[in-house]
């Protein structure tokens, strides 16, 4: 359970991340930190293991796993917000399709990836098909529901499309027109849906919890889509 000091140190650099790259380093820095120590609270060690992190973005999460041990491939659709990092090797392509060979990874790290997955199923596949056999990924999203699942465009995604996007250009200086066009790529992703999705992969769920809260709302039932502000999956590849 994350300790008083772990919700303060995450509200001042979430509150300084878009200030600059560095400062979103540091964001993304504190919560692999804070993946780590969950990780490790489910005797799940990263150190020596063969690490992919989808959708890398800046890097921070690379760059935290390397540090404690693990041989790190980074993987993004894009390099341009991505700084070398010692130990960490970068891989520009398409998570959908992914150019490495079957059971490649001993860890998958995947978060905050798959709502922006026009189609999520091969995304699911592509982490099974490189994951080694009995080797576990880490999948984690904001359900959209939540207060914070439609990202730029909360808290109006509760008004529908159109209002969240009228409003969302007024208030935010959105550029997006809809949910999905180039400025937007935000797919309504629900717990219940990403669950479907692993077990019809064959994978074995370990754990679902949300993320650095005392309260796991993601077992709630019914209510789980409104109050799991960012939902963890544990998934195994069946051996």
């Amino acid at each position: 359970m994350p300790a008083l000091k772990d919700y303060i140190g995450f509200y001042r650099v979430a509150r300084t991340r878009s200030r600059s790259h560095n400062h979103y380093i540091r964001f993304e820095d504190y919560q692999a930190n804070l993946v780590i120590k969950f990780l490790k609270s489910r005797n799940i060690s990263l150190k020596g293991k063969k690490i992919l992190d989808i959708g890398c973005g800046r890097g921070g999460y690379s760059r935290q796993f390397a540090i404690e041990g693990a041989k790190v491939t980074a993987l993004d659709i894009t390099r341009e917000y991505f700084q070398n990092i010692e130990n960490v090797s970068f891989s520009l392509g398409d998570a959908t399709k992914m150019s490495f060979k079957d059971n490649s990874f001993d860890f998958i790290f995947c978060s905050s990836i798959i709502e922006h997955i026009k189609q999520p199923e091969k995304l699911v596949s592509e982490i099974h098909r490189v994951l080694k056999k009995g080797a576990v990924c880490y999948l984690s999203f904001p359900p959209f529901w939540s207060p914070v699942g439609s990202h730029q465009f909360k808290p109006f995604h509760y008004l529908g499309e159109k209002a969240a996007i009228k409003l969302s250009r007024f208030f935010y200086k959105v550029r997006s027109f809809t949910y999905d066009d180039k400025y937007g790529k935000l797919y309504i992703r629900k717990i219940s849906q990403v669950k479907k999705l692993v077990k019809n992969q064959d994978f074995k769920i370990i754990s679902i919890t949300t993320r650095m809260s005392p309260i796991n709302f993601a077992k709630v039932p019914l209510l789980n889509e409104l109050l799991t502000w960012h939902v963890e999956f544990i998934i195994e590849k069946r051996a």
